[in-house]
């Protein structure tokens, strides 16, 4: 995100809050509240977090085998002539250079000398 993005968020967020000090307080206090309820989840939930962390884990143990496998597949098949394992075997006994010189003339061109 750019500084300007930034810039224009921050003043939004700062024109919308309360210039009054009740107002203030009352938001301030509401704000503390939902921390702290956020915070203390697990405290009154405490199965519910107790799965989530084994999802989590799962999740992260998932997501790390893929990266590795990606990555892994990426590098090995990204080197000098190892794109030739992705053929098929009828495509690996095809020869290569089979054009004439007469071939690789442009037909658009015309008779040369003209």
């Amino acid at each position: 995100m750019s500084l300007v993005r930034i810039g224009i968020l921050v003043a939004l967020v700062v024109a919308v809050l309360p210039a009054d000090k009740e107002q203030q307080s009352r938001l301030y206090d509401r704000a503390a509240n939902a921390v702290h309820w956020t915070a203390t989840f697990c405290d009154r939930n405490g199965e519910t977090c107790v799965q989530a962390a084994t999802l989590w884990s799962a999740f992260v143990t998932k997501a790390q085998f893929g990266a590795q496998m990606a990555y892994e597949l990426a590098v090995k098949y990204t080197g000098d002539g190892q794109q030739q394992d992705f053929l098929s075997p009828a495509d690996a006994n095809t020869r290569e250079g089979t054009l004439t010189p007469q071939d690789l003339q442009p037909r658009w061109r015309g008779a040369t000398g003209a």
